[in-house]
């Protein structure tokens, strides 16, 4: 493994990208390094930037960039919708999602899910997507978009050429399919509504299960996303 990597949105500026916040709690405080350390930044968009911490000042460092390379936005293969859960069980599914390297996270607001949410919970949820690429050596960040109820999903997924209903009472299991990218739906607690399953059936979502058990809501999401992933 080369230099420890951390994350940074922000471009360089005259050969020198500036971290703060969190990031710099976590490099200078948790990590201890020093002026003259070397270290990768990701930005999230495909860039790997390298180069050695220049100044520790006050709330803030700088990193003198001395190489960068910018990677192509992969096409998405593997989008999960996914029903809100509450508070933890819902950071930690984003968390893990993220490392796994799925490509979107869709959240689902169903007729059982009992939820809220909010523009900063979406912020907090992108905050910790972002943390997922020192994890997973990725470069591009998992997209998370704002919750939508299902109707919402199934317009914008009419022309996804892989439609999956995760549903215990399926027929059949789930596999990675022919054609990508695909994109799976998983319900709250209490599952889909009957009315809401008939919608996915009739907007071209194909019921499968994961195995005979009856899974929490973010178990079920990373078990579909193991699934998807290993193709």
């Amino acid at each position: 493994m080369g230099e420890r990597r951390f994350f940074s949105a922000s471009e360089a500026v005259a050969g020198r990208i500036t971290i703060d916040g969190d990031e710099f709690h976590h490099i200078v405080h948790v990590m201890r390094h020093r002026a003259g350390d070397e270290l990768e930044v990701v930005n999230g968009r495909g860039r790997l930037s390298s180069g050695r911490i220049a100044a520790v000042q006050g709330r803030s460092l700088q990193v003198d960039v001395q190489r960068s390379e910018d990677f192509p936005q992969p096409a998405p293969r593997v989008i999960i919708a996914v029903s809100l859960t509450k508070g933890h069980a819902m950071n930690w599914m984003i968390e893990k999602l993220s490392e796994m390297g799925v490509d979107e996270i869709r959240p689902l607001v169903c007729e059982r899910t009992d939820v809220a949410w909010s523009q900063a919970q979406l912020r907090r949820w992108e905050k910790i997507a972002a943390q997922s690429l020192k994890v997973n050596r990725k470069y591009w960040l998992t997209r998370i978009l704002p919750p939508v109820a299902p109707a919402g999903l199934i317009a914008a997924a009419q022309g996804t050429p892989a439609r999956v209903l995760l549903d215990i009472a399926a027929a059949r299991r789930l596999e990675p399919p022919a054609a990508w990218p695909a994109l799976a739906v998983v319900g709250p607690p209490g599952d889909f509504s009957d009315a809401e399953k008939e919608m996915f059936v009739a907007g071209g979502f194909m019921p499968a299960l994961v195995n005979d058990a009856i899974l929490k809501t973010e178990t079920a999401a990373l078990a579909v996303a193991a699934i998807l992933k290993n193709d």
